[in-house]
């Protein structure tokens, strides 16, 4: 019995590692070819590795396109989704899991129905109405529309629900309001699974392409997703600046997952085990 144990463990691990290995591919592709000249990226039969590491790619980007500006307005847009989405998120998760109201499973139903619609089907009358409010070609037209989250509502409700109420009804006996028993209670309680909306908020955010290559216009207000994108010309495609690009840009949200990854597993496991 023990043998066979050990066979199957044997099995599982080689597969998974296989798995990692098709996982990672891509990214070691990705970042080997920054470092490549561009006759490198073009040579058949394809080149894995570099002749001599060109930093130069990556002093290009900067020098030759607004890459730090594009940087600085994913920033910006990032954290400016992330915070406030988190925050209200948590507010109407709350709101949905511990207060009795008229309505209330009728209007979650309901969020949750529309969290099934295609974003393509709501682009038309986003764009309407950041023309009516002027603000198309600002940064503010990103942000605001992505700052109510109906997933983040349910990820972090779900958790929420785990939570003991005796909790809250001691707390409440003692004379706290809602927004005490959320501010001392259910926050501290819910770390784990804000920092996990956390960070993949600001993963989502800070890649998403489509709304901010419909909205901005300017090349001062471009994100990191767009300027990559203006890598690519009419007839050829600069492989090695385009990955030096995506190297870069990928590493905040890389950095901030390898600081939350504990938090972030944790509030992945322990969210959703509660209807």
């Amino acid at each position: 019995m023990a043998k066979r144990e050990i066979g199957m463990k044997a099995i599982v691990v080689t597969i998974l590692s296989l798995l990692s290995v098709i996982t990672a591919m891509p990214f070691v592709w990705m970042v080997l070819t920054a470092f490549k000249t561009e006759m490198e990226t073009m040579s058949i039969p394809m080149q894995f590795l570099p002749e001599s590491l060109q930093w130069v790619n990556f002093t290009e980007i900067f020098g030759r396109f607004n890459f730090m500006v594009y940087y600085i307005n994913t920033i910006i847009t990032a954290v400016g989704i992330t915070i406030p989405q988190v925050l209200i998120s948590a507010l109407a998760a709350y709101a949905f899991a511990r207060i009795d109201f008229p309505g209330k499973n009728i209007i979650f139903v309901m969020l949750m129905m529309a969290l099934m619609v295609p974003m393509q089907l709501i682009l038309v009358p986003r764009f309407v109405l950041m023309m009516h409010f002027g603000w198309l070609d600002n940064l503010i037209a990103v942000i605001v529309p992505s700052i109510a989250s109906i997933f983040a509502t349910f990820f972090i409700r779900q958790h929420i629900m785990t939570i003991p109420k005796e909790l809250d009804e001691s707390a409440y006996l003692d004379g706290c309001s809602h927004f005490g028993i959320f501010r001392f209670i259910i926050l501290p309680l819910c770390k784990p699974t804000l920092a996990a909306m956390g960070i993949l908020a600001l993963t989502f955010s800070w890649n998403t392409l489509l709304w901010p290559l419909i909205v901005l216009s300017s090349m001062s207000n471009f994100t990191l997703p767009i300027g990559i994108a203006n890598f690519r010309g009419q007839f050829n495609v600069t492989f090695n600046l385009l990955m030096a690009g995506a190297t870069v840009s990928i590493l905040p949200v890389l950095v901030a997952f390898l600081i939350g990854q504990k938090y972030f597993l944790e509030g992945i496991a322990t969210t959703g085990l509660k209807a």
